[in-house]
């Protein structure tokens, strides 16, 4: 039997748009955005996304692509990922992770789970987490506190 890699996901404040970029940190590699929808109403998870690069540029990105067009307000928490060991060890803030392939997996595992609305392209990305099981903590919004590849995809 293969054992699971386990990783936490320690999610901040939710931030209004303008103020929050201020608070982007290289730390922060995931994003929720939560605004409007027409169909599920007000303060929805829109879109789930990461970038281990730089969060700020990422989230300017969507401003330019579609965020100026919304008509109510969006706002956003910002996530960083980190090892799970024990919850006594999860107490000491380090141990970061920026690994691309980390970051890739976990994301597509979220959206997967969590089906925010505006997600349509990176549903199927969550093959790559095979044998990943993520905790969310913190200040995690609407998502769901424990996902794991086995319960949603199987072996």
């Amino acid at each position: 039997m293969k054992l699971e890699k386990i990783y936490e996901i320690v999610w901040d404040e939710p931030f209004e748009w303008r103020e929050g970029l201020k608070h982007c940190r290289n730390l922060h590699v995931l994003y929720q955005l939560y605004g409007y929808h027409p169909l599920y109403g007000p303060d929805v998870l829109l879109y789930i996304g990461s970038s281990h690069r730089d969060i700020k540029r990422r989230l300017k990105t969507h401003e330019k692509e579609w965020i100026h067009e919304e008509w109510s307000k969006i706002s956003f928490r910002l996530g960083s990922i980190r090892e799970f060991k024990t919850w006594k060890a999860q107490e000491i803030k380090k141990g970061w992770i920026k690994y691309k392939k980390a970051v890739e997996a976990i994301e597509g595992l979220l959206i997967y789970a969590n089906q925010p609305a505006y997600n349509d392209r990176n549903k199927s990305d969550a093959a790559r987490a095979q044998g990943i099981r993520i905790f969310n903590t913190g200040k995690l919004g609407s998502i769901l506190p424990e996902i794991s590849y086995k319960y949603f995809l199987g072996d």
